[in-house]
């Protein structure tokens, strides 16, 4: 049993490595969900880093749907099987599956960093209004919609 733990972090310790080294970046399947594009009003086009932080959030959104249809295509052999009938090499696939995940959607970490910052050094400087809120409100909806509607495209897809 020792040596099986041994080998099991070996191999964990291995697969993590070869992820964070390759770079990790997603494939994007061919029936995946159409990327999403946040529209930016106009009124708000001259607050150059609120534009941005609305661009890269669309981005981000569109990384983390990409990320979350890769990980159910690819575990679905692993996640549809009751824990009894799970084997030592599911374990080690579903955990190289959740690092690759992780590590391919640190974008959506980052953005809401960013947003959390933009947001709050606004209010403490008291010049956010209506139209800022708006927009950022726009993203949490557009991020809202992309959700459901993997959720309404993979409803069943277990299932099968």
């Amino acid at each position: 049993m020792k040596n099986q733990m041994k080998t099991i972090a070996v191999l964990l310790f291995v697969t993590v490595t070869m992820f964070a080294c390759s770079g990790g970046k997603s494939k994007r399947n061919a029936d995946s969900l159409p990327p999403i594009k946040i529209e930016i009003a106009d009124e708000i086009k001259t607050d150059k880093e609120l534009t941005k932080l609305i661009e890269s959030s669309g981005n981000a959104i569109n990384e983390f749907s990409d990320n979350m249809e890769q990980l159910i295509i690819e575990g679905k052999d692993i996640f549809s099987k009751p824990d009894d009938e799970q084997t030592l090499m599911d374990g080690l696939k579903a955990s190289k599956l959740m690092v690759q995940f992780v590590s391919n959607s640190t974008q959506l970490a980052a953005t809401i960093d960013k947003f959390d910052t933009y947001v709050n050094s606004k209010k403490e400087q008291g010049i956010i209004n209506d139209t800022q809120i708006k927009a950022l409100e726009e993203v949490g909806e557009a991020f809202t919609n992309r959700m459901d509607e993997l959720e309404e495209k993979y409803k069943n897809y277990f299932e099968e």
